[in-house]
């Protein structure tokens, strides 16, 4: 294999694998559009930004209440 090629396929592996590590959780639920879920996480985030909560605990109630409407975290 020459040099260059050599050198291409190296970083196409690491950008490969990079790809692969950097991919976060979803949240995803049967049926529901990329949209609707945005639009669902928005309202989540909306009605925990008017309480006043920690930051942990406004975690844990962005969890519940996307759970709440049969979201699931999806890796």
């Amino acid at each position: 294999m020459s040099l260059p090629i050599y050198k291409l396929s190296i970083a196409g592996l690491i950008i490969t694998l990079a790809g692969c590590a950097a991919s976060q959780p979803r949240w995803y639920k049967e049926g529901v559009s990329r949209e609707q879920t945005r639009t669902a996480y928005a309202e989540c985030r909306y009605e925990i930004g008017m309480s006043d909560q920690s930051k942990a605990d406004g975690q844990e109630m962005l969890r519940y209440c996307m759970e709440r409407q049969d979201f699931r975290l999806r890796r």
